[in-house]
């Protein structure tokens, strides 16, 4: 008895494929076209403007692989995919973009790569193995823009519209609420910061508010009259309304008070901040035990990690170093408003105090390797820490208060997913050159110090992920210091006046 044509579970399989292909695209507003010859190629869109509804006569190639099994290293974030070599020559041979639509037919789910730009690079071309994100390389109705963008030549001069987003852009100028009423001004004892502090170090456990020298003068929040800023003034002091200097039009005073402002956030902040002299910015100070520091904890908030030791790689009982969080802060009048922009930034020292010797190294690699989340993260860090409400049970009342940070309502604005791969090259760590790349490189391999260590750092979300233990052992913790009343560092790890 003869037996008919049978009809494989495989090919089924692929015209469910197809299928949910032509339907997706369909939801874009496109034109899907499937070729019923196969060589290589399943099909081919015909994009449309989704504005005019213009068909625009440009093409992209489809190819499907449907599958009912998961596909190689498939888990919840995403798979990866090995192209047929035969197939991939074929996609890349041609001027056309390709793209390789991969999909589980039976749960409903398509993902989509761009051959050409994912395999650009020659070393990831020998793989012959993509790469897909499930999150961000979804093939649906929010794949549409990103596929015209694919399309569209860039020497063409066809502007597509980006589709209506209203989107908030939050920005690093952290707003000041409330300033002091009046400032003090009087005749300066000293001329330099130095002999300013060895003035105030004679007076026991003094502890000023925040101050400024400046032609002859102490400018300063706090009552001059008083301990211990007192012993700065050679002669009597004098009250101005602090709106006389916020409003002013003189650039020179507007400079003064700039400057002041920056002095006295250091001075209220004296109990967790230090002044680093040599680095110009604000960092976290060492914990008594030297044990890791987080701020920011809350519900569902582990906070990040302020201070901490980072141990090396080639003997994990020593420490490599210690990562204080720092901040370059600068204070900006805009439309009559007070602003202090932040700028995240890092210190390393070897024993929480004196600046490591590679220090250098470290951070000219951590900015090159920091983009914008870990940016955006520690700026939150840092506004969030300043802002803060202050407690009855806290030493020092703070001078100056925060509000949130400056935000703006846009009426356009680009889904981050839309964002293409970027150029051949453009990925390249930054630096000065690639001599000095490699220089730093070389100098924090050979310490021991790992590139996962600082990219922990930039990502420091979760205290499972940190190679921070919540304990430091007591041996190596140094010597305590005097105190001053500047609590400044250097790069010598001495402690003075600015």
């Amino acid at each position: 008895m003869s037996r008919g044509k049978k009809v494989t579970q495989q090919t089924l399989i692929g015209e469910a494929g197809i299928a949910l292909i032509h339907e997706r695209v369909t939801e874009m507003g496109f034109l899907f076209h499937p070729r019923r010859v196969d060589h290589g190629i399943d099909g081919h869109i015909d994009l449309v403007d989704p504005g005019t509804r213009d068909v625009l006569n440009l093409v992209l190639l489809v190819q499907s692989k449907a599958s009912t099994m998961p596909f190689p290293y498939e888990n919840a974030g995403g798979f990866q995919y090995t192209c047929d070599e035969r197939d991939l020559n074929y996609w890349l041979s041609g001027n056309a973009p390709v793209i390789l639509v991969l999909s589980h037919p039976d749960q409903r789910k398509a993902w989509w790569v761009d051959i050409k730009a994912e395999l650009s690079d020659p070393k990831l071309r020998a793989t012959r193995t993509v790469r897909v994100d499930k999150h961000r390389q979804i093939f649906d109705a929010s794949a549409a823009q990103a596929l015209l963008g694919r399309a569209v030549p860039k020497n063409s001069g066809l502007f597509l519209a980006s589709p209506p987003k209203r989107e908030t852009l939050t920005s690093n100028l952290l707003r000041v609420e409330n300033l002091p009423a009046v400032l003090h001004i009087a005749p300066a004892a000293v001329t330099t910061y130095p002999a300013a502090g060895e003035l105030l170090a004679r007076e026991r456990g003094a502890d000023g508010g925040g101050w400024i020298l400046r032609d002859g003068l102490v400018i300063s929040f706090s009552d001059l009259t008083e301990a211990p800023l007192r012993v700065l003034c050679s002669g009597d002091s004098e009250r101005h309304d602090t709106v006389e200097w916020s409003q002013s039009d003189d650039l020179d005073t507007l400079h003064r008070f700039m400057h002041l402002l920056s002095r006295t956030v250091g001075a209220d902040c004296r109990a967790d901040l230090r002044w680093h002299k040599e680095r110009s910015h604000l960092h976290f100070r060492a914990t008594r035990d030297l044990a890791p520091r987080r701020e920011g904890r809350g519900p569902g908030r582990p906070g990040r990690t302020v201070f901490g030791p980072y141990y090396s790689k080639m003997d994990p009982a020593k420490i490599s170093f210690y990562r204080h969080a720092a901040l370059v802060s600068r204070f900006r009048r805009i439309g009559g408003t007070w602003y202090c922009q932040l700028a995240a930034d890092y210190c390393f020292t070897r024993d929480g105090y004196q600046e490591s010797a590679f220090a250098d190294s470290l951070l000219a690699k951590i900015k090159r390797l920091d983009r914008h989340a870990a940016v955006a993260g520690w700026t939150r860090t840092w506004a969030n820490y300043l802002s803060r409400q202050q407690s009855l049970f806290d030493e020092h009342p703070r001078s100056i208060t925060f509000g949130e940070l400056a935000a703006f309502e846009v009426d356009r604005g680009i889904e981050d997913k839309l964002w293409g791969p970027a150029p051949a090259g453009a990925a390249e760590e930054r630096s000065d050159s690639t001599a000095e790349q490699a220089g730093a490189d070389a100098v924090l391999a050979a310490a021991g110090i790992a590139t996962r260590d600082l990219l922990s750092m930039l990502a420091d979300d979760d205290p499972e992920q940190s190679d921070i233990p919540d304990t430091v052992p007591t041996q190596r913790r140094p010597r305590q210091r005097r105190k001053t009343d500047t609590g400044e560092i250097s790069d010598r790890g001495k402690r003075g006046g600015q």
